[in-house]
């Protein structure tokens, strides 16, 4: 029996009888957003299916926008759990149902229908459809909570038990299991779990939420009714919906007849990867103790990770060390040490080699992650490739530290060993967690966070002493030279991507040259001085490199900047553990994910200029440069602004150069000699050392030195320059500009992000084309008039493409035009109406000296100017006192004429409009007989226009 329902329930069938299901009783279909919710700040990760809807659910959906007619819907979400409020990476691996990357296939009214729908076709669907017995199925609903004024969910109840739910199987739960809320703030509500019993035939009620893997929960109904605010208030949002969410893993699961979620065809080809690249022994779903060596668990882990790896570097998410981004880095480096401790696999490129099973098993889905593979495989193998540079040493560290405390009787880590395998070795906290539940030993959070806080006051407080530390001087640099004949430091490893080994040769401490750190307070801003370095000192644009050197378990000096003094090269920063001396070999450790932004830039650099002196001519020349890991920016001659075309031209021709993928090519050569290379760039007025180092694009150095005054060679970027740079342009992945301007005369500066930093102002780019495009589909009025203008305010602050910005602007412009256009044919109209309005009281009422009355339109001032000015010249003798705008409006307006058989009785405007103006708030102006004036409460609208009345008639009667 479980055979053939295997066979008959795939995982792709499983979502598409979803899917079908639902589109039968009327639901949108519609796509996953992304796991990355750009828009959205109160969220690590989209974490559910519902998400997307959140502007729905609270009524703030635009209605030009394709979800403001959505009255159901139903999808399959990419959903990640790996970080905030919901984090499920501890549990990964270890049970048969934890996953940091799911599937969540989800149903939405959208203030249509309610739990009565929601309850019975999830009950068909389950029973009926996927053919599940209901005797093993039990559901929860909300106990209340009287704390928050929350009632019982009894309606849920009564409504499971007309569907057939046995009372045995209708369960109560409290506000952690059933009130579900999407984050800190948002919409939220009481819910419905269904919960399914994997063994059946017994009674598991005492099972249900109390985590045994043999029950689990397969879907959650929310009955979204209620918003939380920051301070934890509850209110009720505009309407009530339906969010449903279920497990695609756990249900596929069930279907197939198995008590794991692992042991589907949701991770067969995954696990068929794994065993491929690494020669394992095949997946048995073991778990705990009954997974003696852990390979089973290694299995889980790996699988899981690179899902969540995969699907968030599509979406934007890129490891880096904040927020989002330092999740994914934290998740591959738990990866990793999986992959290298039970596999005993090569890291390196260890998960790009799984990506194509996931891309193969999952593409059709969600077609995305087919377009980004090989980004996805390039970013995966960078961050492996820096890990595992300090893992062997750092796996080496914890063992020591593990064995001293175990020897000690201790039962915890120290916090500050913790958070120096992470500062030094780069061991995420969680995953030095992993290992110390390996040896029974725990963890202190607050001792990490107090360790933490302590290293970055002392990073803070030395690197702005090093900003003004004091240079090696001619005095300095002679002593080294010729009396204590110290060598010149050889830093030729700069070039070479890895860790270096060095000696210390002395230490200076701003005023002399001084044998050892040991007698230094703590935190003293000293620098060091090495026979060899892989460091690169700041020079030729390219700012320094950061880092350590360290002599593993004895010695840790933080590197905060690099300087070289006439071939004297220090490394400035602090002691952060133990000390150093004249003599001491030490490993020295640059920044590899720092500096790899920073070849990007400075490739982009050169790419750059080549394609400036194509576009723009031979005249162009640098006049300075800067290279950091943010960005690139590029001084050139020019004597007026680069136009939008031109710059266009320029991004187009540097992309087209990176995407050739040409290998770059470095070589010492004679200075003379290289000076002959036909069209070689160089900086003007600067001093080259000889040799000179020439670093080419896309052809051999010695290609060019064989036949120098070749005029081919200017169609290739070759520079003077002692920079890093990238091996291959692909690795650049993208250039664009965000910034042209000029810094003085003949002088434009452009500014270019390269790598993940372009793709990131891309899509902001595009998600603010897609906020326009909902505005532009707003009718006009003030909702449209308030956004453009917010939108205007956001664009002049974002950093985005130059051309993209431009492109944006124009539409913005546009917009601006329409709303201006549109208020001049409104206050048109609304000058007609007015004037009609009054002129009809008139006209009914010949004999009348004045009229105080409210006009048909909005707080229009101009319009009520008109009316004024009419009477003023045209009909002197009559006054009016009109009002625009009012309680329907979020302003008043209000203004008064003085006719001449009012004034002749001793009446003006200002004092007929003061009396009116304490009513509705603000003040009036203007000059006798005519004043005018805004009002901030328009609700006492009706109120000012009687004040006005009754003042009038009351002077009238003397």
């Amino acid at each position: 029996m479980e055979g053939q329902q295997e066979k008959r329930w795939s995982a792709l069938r499983v979502r598409q009888a979803f899917l079908d299901y639902f589109a039968q009783k009327d639901h949108t279909i519609v796509p996953s957003s992304s796991v990355v919710p750009h828009n959205d700040p109160t969220l690590l990760f989209t974490n559910a299916g519902m998400n997307q809807f959140k502007p729905v659910f609270l009524g703030t959906v635009a209605q030009s926008d394709p979800m403001y007619k959505l009255k159901r819907a139903v999808d399959s979400q990419k959903c990640i759990r790996a970080g905030g409020k919901h984090n499920d990476l501890d549990d990964v691996g270890k049970d048969s149902y934890h996953h940091t990357f799911f599937e969540m296939l989800g149903s939405w009214s959208f203030g249509n229908y309610f739990k009565k729908e929601a309850i019975e076709w999830a009950w068909e669907l389950l029973t009926k459809v996927y053919g599940l017995n209901p005797d093993n199925l039990y559901v929860t609903y909300f106990e209340g909570d009287a704390s928050l004024g929350l009632e019982p969910d009894l309606e849920a109840k009564e409504i499971w038990k007309t569907v057939g739910v046995p009372e045995r199987a209708i369960l109560t739960g409290d506000m952690k299991d059933n009130f579900w809320t999407m984050g800190d703030t948002g919409p939220c509500g009481p819910c419905s779990e269904i919960h399914l019993d994997l063994i059946g035939g017994r009674d598991a009620a005492h099972l249900v939420n109390q985590d045994d893997p043999t029950v689990v929960e397969i879907w959650n109904l929310v009955f979204m009714t209620l918003s939380r605010n920051a301070d934890g208030t509850l209110l009720p949002l505009p309407a009530k919906h339906i969010d449903t969410g279920m497990g695609f893993e756990r249900v596929v699961a069930a279907l197939q007849g198995a008590r794991s979620n692992y042991a589907t065809d949701v991770f067969a080809p995954l696990f068929k990867q794994i065993q491929e690249v690494t020669h394992a022994r095949p997946y048995t779903d073991k778990y705990g103790d009954d997974d003696v060596d852990g390979v089973d668990t290694a299995y889980r882990v790996v699988a899981d990770h690179i899902r969540l790896l995969t699907f968030s570097i599509t979406d934007g998410a890129v490891p880096n060390n904040e927020g989002r981004g330092y999740v994914v880095r934290r998740v591959l480096r738990r990866g990793v040490r999986y992959a290298r401790k039970y596999f005993n696999a090569e890291i390196g490129s260890f998960f790009s080699k799984l990506l194509p099973a996931l891309v193969d098993q999952m593409g059709s889905q969600f077609p995305e992650i087919i377009g980004k593979q090989q980004d996805i495989k390039e970013i995966l193998d960078e961050e492996e490739e820096a890990f595992a540079r300090t893992l062997d040493r750092g796996e080496a560290q914890f063992e020591k530290f593990a064995a001293a405390a175990i020897r000690n009787d201790e039962k915890k880590l120290a916090g500050d060993l913790v958070w120096r395998l992470y500062d030094t070795f780069g061991f995420p906290v969680d995953l030095t967690k992993l290992m110390c539940e390996e040896r029974k030993l725990d963890i202190d959070d607050d001792e990490v966070k107090a360790a933490q806080e302590a290293a970055r006051e002392a990073s803070k407080s030395v690197k702005s002493a090093v900003q003004t530390f004091p240079k090696l001087g001619v005095h300095e640099i002679a002593e080294l030279e010729q009396q204590m004949e110290i060598p010149r430091t050889n830093d030729e490893a700069k070039f070479v991507r890895g860790d270096s080994k060095g000696k210390v040769q002395l230490i200076y401490d701003g005023k002399s040259f001084i044998e050892s750190t040991k007698d230094l307070p703590p935190n003293t801003p000293v620098s060091l001085l090495l026979d060899a370095t892989n460091f690169y000192a700041e020079s030729g644009g390219q700012v320094a490199d950061t880092g350590r050197l360290v002599i593993d378990g004895a010695a840790e000096f933080k590197v905060l900047d690099v300087q070289s003094y006439s071939g004297y090269v220090l490394h400035s920063g602090y002691m952060a553990q133990g000390s150093l001396s004249a003599g001491d070999e030490v490993i020295c450790e640059y920044d590899e994910l720092s500096r790899r932004a920073i070849r990007n830039n400075h490739t982009g650099t050169h790419i750059l200029n080549h394609s400036l002196r194509e576009v723009l001519g031979e005249d162009v020349n640098q006049k300075g440069s800067l290279v950091d890991e943010t960005k690139l920016r590029f001084d050139l001659s020019h004597r007026q602004a680069i136009t939008l075309a031109e710059l266009k031209e320029i991004e187009d021709r540097s992309r087209g150069y990176i995407k050739q993928n040409g290998k770059v090519y470095a070589k010492d050569v004679e200075l003379d000699r290289a000076r002959e290379i036909f069209g070689v760039r160089a900086v003007f007025g600067e001093t080259y050392p000889n040799p000179v180092r020439v670093v080419s694009v896309g052809v051999d150095v010695d290609t060019l030195l064989a036949n120098p005054e070749n005029p081919e060679w200017r169609k290739y970027s070759v520079e003077f320059c002692g920079g890093t740079h990238v091996e291959q342009t692909g690795l650049i992945k993208d250039l664009v500009i965000v910034e042209e301007s000029g810094i003085a005369k003949g002088i434009r500066r452009i500014v270019a992000f390269t790598g993940d930093a372009a793709h990131q102002v891309q899509r902001e780019a595009e998600e603010f084309s897609n906020r326009l495009k909902i505005i532009e589909g707003l009718p006009y009025g003030p909702e449209k008039e308030k956004e453009v203008k917010d939108a205007q305010q956001a664009l002049n602050q974002a950093t985005l493409a130059t051309l993209a910005k431009d492109e944006l602007r124009k539409r913005l412009d546009k917009l601006t035009k329409g709303i201006v256009d549109e208020q001049k044919k409104r206050q048109k109209a609304e000058s007609k109406t007015a004037l009609d309005a009054v002129q009809k009281y008139f006209t009914e009422n010949p004999d009348a000296k004045y009229w105080v009355g409210q006009l048909p339109i909005s707080a229009n001032a101009k319009a009520l100017a008109d009316v004024i000015k009419h009477y003023s010249s045209k009909d002197k003798s009559r006054s009016v006192y009109i009002f625009g705008g009012g309680k329907d409006y979020e302003a008043v307006a209000h203004g008064v004429y003085v006719g001449t058989d009012l004034a002749s009785q001793g009446i003006t405007a200002e004092s007929w409009a003061t009396t009116v103006s304490g009513v509705i708030g603000g003040k009036s102006g203007g000059k006798e007989p005519t004043r005018q004036g805004q009002g901030t409460k328009p609700e006492n609208t009706e109120d000012g226009v009687e004040t006005a009345r009754k003042w009038i008639e009351e002077k009238l009667k003397l």
